[in-house]
């Protein structure tokens, strides 16, 4: 695993993963709150919908939204909070899924009473260099 600040939009690479709480409103679409999350909804129409059919369909898991477009789950649920578990789940099938493809993934379950870094950088450790944890600069 790398680390950089950078923009995760202009910065290149083959995926971008999006922070997810795994729940769904009641019309099915995806609950998208983190900063980055509610970025990806403005640049990219229907996310929230088709996010939440993988959700319904498939589980809180690491899935392809979009070409290029990943969620990672940071909580099992909205009101749960970030979890290690579910990020190192997050990062375990991340690994499977990308091999060695390039991967810029945002700094999860952090900020604003959430984990701290030292703690979630821990988890990520075992990332391979082909994935970058970013902290997002606008």
């Amino acid at each position: 695993m790398r680390e950089k600040t950078c923009n995760l939009w202009t910065e290149r690479a083959e995926y971008r993963c999006i922070p997810t709480t795994g729940a769904t409103t009641a019309d099915g679409e995806a609950i998208l709150e983190t900063r980055i999350a509610r970025e990806a909804v403005q640049r990219f129409n229907g996310l929230a919908v088709d996010l939440g059919r993988l959700l319904t369909s498939r589980g809180n898991h690491v899935h392809v939204i979009r070409p290029g477009l990943l969620s990672f789950p940071v909580q099992q649920f909205a009101w749960g909070g970030p979890s290690v578990q579910v990020i190192a789940r997050s990062a375990r099938e991340l690994r499977a899924l990308v091999g060695e493809a390039t991967v810029l993934l945002p700094r999860p379950g952090v900020g604003e009473d959430a984990l701290a870094w030292e703690v979630v950088a821990k988890v990520l450790s075992d990332l391979p260099d082909n994935v970058t944890v970013v902290e997002h600069a606008s």
